[in-house]
């Protein structure tokens, strides 16, 4: 997610929401958007500053993410306004490209290995207050 105003250039985006293996539905969160006809609701968090926003989504397909430049990454853009939010100053940012290399775990991964492992790549998530990865694997409680 960036301010609109940067056009997604340089070192600007920050992670709001990821989401992975599920332990209590078995199911990948790639199987929850097609189930619930390609839509997923988030929450963007309070700590973010009221404005208009780019948002990027992604889906990371691994069926051949068992070798280097296996994975294909499918991303998604969408324009929305934040309104309600608490914060004045943006979390820590990083550039897209450049969040992947090709062996980071999530990038690279063998589909035969326990789902619950897998470790969702990236930044870490913005959670409203302080940027912090929260776990280092996908599992949804």
């Amino acid at each position: 997610m960036v301010p609109l105003e940067s056009n997604g250039e340089g070192d600007i985006w920050f992670k709001v929401y990821e989401e992975g293996w599920n332990k209590n539905t078995k199911k990948w969160c790639t199987n929850k958007v097609i189930d619930n006809n390609s839509k997923l609701d988030i929450t963007i968090p309070k700590g973010i500053p009221d404005g208009d926003y780019l948002v990027r989504t992604e889906l990371i397909a691994l069926h051949q993410a068992k070798q280097v430049g296996g994975a294909q990454l499918y991303p998604n853009c969408m324009v929305i306004t934040v309104t309600g939010g608490t914060g004045t100053v943006l979390p820590e940012s990083y550039a897209i490209p450049g969040i992947y290399k090709s062996k980071d775990k999530g990038i690279l991964y063998d589909r035969s290995a326990d789902p619950s492992t897998y470790v969702i790549p990236g930044p870490p998530l913005f959670t409203g207050s302080s940027s912090s990865k929260s776990n280092t694997t996908s599992s949804t409680q």
